[in-house]
Parts: C-alpha cells; sequence; structure tokens
C-alpha cells in the first residue's frame, strides 16, 4: 500500500489478541512502546459520538434522500 506522497507504507501485524482487542475497543486506542511512549492512537471506526448521532437522526423528523437523488441533485449544481 502507498501513502498519499507515493511513498511505501509498512505493515505491522497484530497477534490475534492485539487484533481482538483493536476492533472491540469502541474508544480511540493509544498505541505505545515498551516504555510507555506513545507512538499513534488507532480510532474505531465508529465512536460512541458517532452512534449517539446516527441513533438521534434516525429518531428524527428530518428529511431522507436517497442515494439517486442526493446524485441527482449534486449533478444538477454542475449544469449550473
Amino acid at each position: 500500500m502507498k501513502t498519499k506522497e507515493g511513498h511505501q507504507m509498512a505493515d505491522l501485524v497484530l497477534s490475534d489478541e492485539q487484533t481482538n482487542l483493536v476492533v472491540s475497543t469502541p474508544r480511540p486506542l493509544q498505541v505505545r512502546d515498551s516504555r510507555g511512549d506513545v507512538l499513534g492512537v488507532i480510532s474505531p471506526i465508529w465512536t460512541e459520538h458517532d452512534i449517539a448521532e446516527a441513533k438521534r437522526r434516525i429518531s428524527s423528523d428530518e428529511p431522507r434522500y436517497t442515494t439517486a437523488q442526493l446524485l441527482e441533485y449534486l449533478n444538477s449544481l454542475d449544469r449550473k
């Protein structure tokens, strides 16, 4: 895999135990080295805020649009 800058991206393969921790944690997870220094953060795909916002939107009376309706609207903007 290449980064946006075109550089080759390095891989780090997690153990099964580490993988389970990453995929089951609903909050951002700090990755640390053996000295405890933070190397980075792995963010979950859905944060608690994302889930709460999705639930709020589902229960609201806000209008909903299909993908086709949205694409039709965006295409109409290109024609203007």
